[in-house]
């Protein structure tokens, strides 16, 4: 009988003309995958497998049916879709393979990459950037790759201006910026004197400490032109972790109620005693950065939903922020969560060591809020784990400017649109100092380029006005 159903797919398969992709061919460390497959002359127990590139057919590392499931359920499915998440499989490269009826006789397959977020950094073309880095470095790096050193080095070699730590201990601060001072350019540093495991280092100084509770810490800092912004680092509650616990099969109400009685109610003091406190400069600008260990709803829409195994959330420290007039860095430069994952939990711990419950997700995060007078602008943001790798978490970072909240036109933010901001224009178009804010103001037609048409557009708007 078998040997009659072989011969069966044998020649089905010189008349068939099976399809069989994947909706990407390199993932991230942790991303969902997903086989797509048609034209397919179905017996009933027809499999999909994950393997890596040279492995046999018999050494699947993840597997399904072609109906989703694990059951065999003698399902004659011509066409579809079979997602794998949660998933958890090393950089390397691998193979979506398919096959008929229980058997280990290939049909089709399909090649991907599965890469880590070690990207090469540009240098921003713009001299009035700065940027910010969110790092939990794991305990003080003592069980990963590198240990402190490796810190130092990663933020003297991406150029990090302000740098919101979790899991550093005091000592660990001191260290890192003793090992920091090596580098050109961090000679002078700034730090917070709190107890806990969250810390700021600044190239920037610092005017105000707010040192709220062992959840948050924030800092007024003097940025270049004589800016001050508000930066707060941040380290809420790890468990119960919310997306292990929807894995496991606990409800989404009850999630939620997690989530509300423990990360909620610590951002939400975040929020009144260091952001919004009357007493703490609420006007400024705001950067605030950390592990919230919790996801972002902008992540687990609609659109999503095959990444967070079928669920849809409203995650309520996100919600909260960004009904309260944050912005979500990273999702302001990739609005796509389809294209742009940009998962931080987690690269492994150490790096590429998984466990089999391992769900990934996007949860240290950097956030920004405007200011009354003041606004701030991402230029571009990233998740970043270059080995050696001494974290459990992926490090993020945001470039980001802060300009006066100025009307198109108004170039030197006087309130006034006049002969100053065209002189000022044209300086800018012939002998270009590379200010963003300058960008911002004086690009009337939008094009994201300075040129005659510009000056001729503010000349006319002075004219007309």
């Amino acid at each position: 009988m078998k040997v009659f159903l072989n011969i069966l797919i044998f020649f089905s398969l010189l008349f068939s003309e099976v399809e069989f992709y994947s909706n990407q061919d390199s993932f991230l460390v942790g991303e969902h995958i997903e086989a797509h497959f048609s034209g397919l002359d179905s017996y009933g127990s027809d499999w999909i497998g994950i393997f890596q590139s040279n492995a046999s057919n018999e050494e699947y590392l993840y597997w399904k049916y072609t109906d989703g499931s694990q059951q065999n359920n003698y399902n004659f499915i011509d066409s579809g879709n079979v997602n794998f998440s949660p998933i958890s499989l090393p950089t390397g490269n691998y193979e979506l393979r398919l096959f008929y009826n229980n058997s280990y006789d290939i049909i089709e397959s399909f090649p991907f990459i599965i890469t880590d977020s070690c990207i090469e950094v540009e240098e921003s073309t713009f001299n009035d950037m700065f940027k910010v880095m969110t790092f939990n470095t794991w305990y003080s790096a003592q069980y990963g790759f590198g240990g402190l050193n490796r810190v130092a080095e990663i933020i003297a070699s991406l150029n990090i201006d302000v740098i919101g730590f979790q899991e550093t201990d005091p000592g660990s601060i001191i260290e890192i910026k003793s090992l920091l001072s090596a580098f050109e350019g961090y000679e002078e540093l700034y730090s917070t004197p709190s107890e806990s495991n969250i810390s700021i280092i600044s190239r920037f100084p610092i005017t105000n400490t707010y040192d709220y509770n062992i959840y948050g810490i924030g800092v007024d800092l003097l940025i270049p032109n004589s800016d001050t912004i508000k930066f707060v680092s941040s380290h809420l509650t790890a468990y119960p972790y919310g997306p292990y616990d929807l894995y496991e099969g606990v409800s989404a109400e009850d999630v939620i109620n997690n989530e509300l009685s423990t990360r909620y109610i610590e951002n939400l003091d975040i929020y009144n005693q260091i952001i919004n406190n009357p007493l703490n400069n609420p006007s400024l600008p705001v950067i605030y950065v950390g592990d919230h260990n919790a996801p972002s709803s902008l992540d687990w829409g609609n659109d999503n939903i095959n990444q967070n195994f079928g669920f849809e959330m409203d995650w309520p420290v996100s919600e909260f922020l960004l009904n309260n007039g944050f912005y979500d860095s990273y999702r302001e430069i990739y609005s796509d969560v389809n294209i742009d994952i940009g998962l931080t939990w987690s690269p492994g711990y150490p790096k590429n060591t998984f466990d089999s419950w391992d769900i990934h997700d996007r949860i240290d995060m950097i956030y920004f809020k405007h200011g009354h007078t003041k606004k701030l602008y991402p230029l571009a943001s990233y998740a970043y784990d270059c080995d050696p790798w001494p974290s459990d978490h992926r490090a993020v970072i945001t470039e980001f400017a802060v300009c006066q909240n100025s009307e198109i036109g108004d170039i030197n933010s006087d309130e006034i649109t006049n002969i100053i901001d065209i002189v000022i224009l044209v300086n800018e178009v012939l002998e270009s100092s590379n200010t963003y804010c300058i960008n911002i103001y004086g690009d009337f037609d939008y094009n994201e380029e300075l040129n005659i048409l510009d000056i001729i557009q503010l000349v006319t708007f002075i004219l007309n006005n």
